[in-house]
């Protein structure tokens, strides 16, 4: 082989070392559907702090209104992630919509409840006996604040059937509170913190499904998950990274809340702030699988297990 060659090879060589594929540096794009609220603010605080980035992740954050059109959204193609309550997830697979929760995200404890059923201040309920007749205001007649009222009420004495329950989004319940359009409905943070000066708490709902459950969580469906395994761990964990970054860090955490929400700070500084969950533990499902089996109307059971991915 020539001078000239053996020149050209080496430079070939130096290049190759230098410039290694564009795929191997070049971040994975992902997209995200999450209601705006702090039980979904893992993704905020990661996006803030430079997680995803340093994860290889380019993260695309897509607000929507509720739980069931982020499953569709999620489910279509439409976005790779999602977070969504554990019972609209229930409802969503019983029924062939092939979803699943891959991270945790918000995880309801007794000891710092995020929803509670509500009276306008004035009002003296007490047990689910106290409010036959009466009606009232849940945010789905298939979620979770429904079923777990049901439990509340039948485990305090009274009867559901008895009472009129109606669909409100959280936006509207204090004024259909005031309005005497309902006697009671359900409030989550930080519409509680919001309507601290107007209403009176009845009970801690969510303690009669568990003392300790997973509310929401991150899905993707199983076509996404079984051609993105690598980035859906990556994504999980971020998610973990976050969370204890999160339980443990209240107060850097409201000002990277308050730049990606609406809430003022005020508000901020009264609510009941969240937990986060730090493993997708099946067992954090049961309660609310059970709950939604018990008052809901599915086509089939749903297991924890199905319910979960893992790689």
């Amino acid at each position: 082989m020539n001078v000239i060659a053996l020149r050209a090879l080496a430079v070939v060589a130096v290049l190759g070392l230098a410039t290694p594929p564009a795929s191997a540096a070049d971040p994975v794009d992902v997209t995200i559907a999450l209601i705006p609220s702090e039980s979904a603010a893992q993704a905020y605080y990661a996006q803030d702090l430079g997680y995803f980035k340093a994860a290889g992740l380019n993260v695309t954050l897509t607000p929507m209104a509720a739980s069931p059109p982020i499953i569709s959204a999620v489910a279509s193609g439409a976005v790779d992630i999602g977070n969504s309550v554990v019972g609209s997830v229930v409802a969503a697979r019983s029924r062939g919509i092939p979803v699943k929760f891959f991270a945790a995200a918000g995880l309801y404890t007794s000891t710092a409840p995020t929803a509670r059923l509500v009276g306008l201040k004035g009002t003296a309920y007490h047990t689910g006996a106290d409010l036959a007749g009466k009606t009232v205001a849940v945010t789905g007649l298939a979620d979770l604040t429904f079923y777990a009222t049901k439990q509340w009420v039948e485990a305090t004495g009274g009867n559901p059937n008895s009472m009129k329950f109606i669909e409100l989004p959280e936006p509207e319940m204090l004024p259909a509170l005031k309005e005497h359009r309902i006697d009671a409905g359900i409030l989550i943070e930080p519409f509680i913190a919001s309507a601290a000066d107007d209403v009176v708490s009845i009970a801690p709902i969510d303690d009669f499904v568990a003392k300790r459950f997973l509310a929401t969580g991150w899905i993707a469906s199983d076509a996404w998950l079984a051609a993105h395994p690598d980035v859906a761990q990556k994504f999980a964990a971020v998610m973990k990274q976050t969370a204890d970054w999160a339980n443990a860090h209240h107060a850097e955490s409201a000002a990277i809340l308050l730049k990606y929400t609406k809430m003022t700070p005020d508000v901020v500084a009264r609510m009941q702030r969240a937990t986060y969950g730090t493993t997708l533990d099946p067992a954090l499902l049961q309660p609310v699988i059970d709950n939604a089996a018990k008052y809901g109307s599915f086509p089939r059971p749903v297991t924890a297990a199905e319910l979960t991915w893992t790689k």
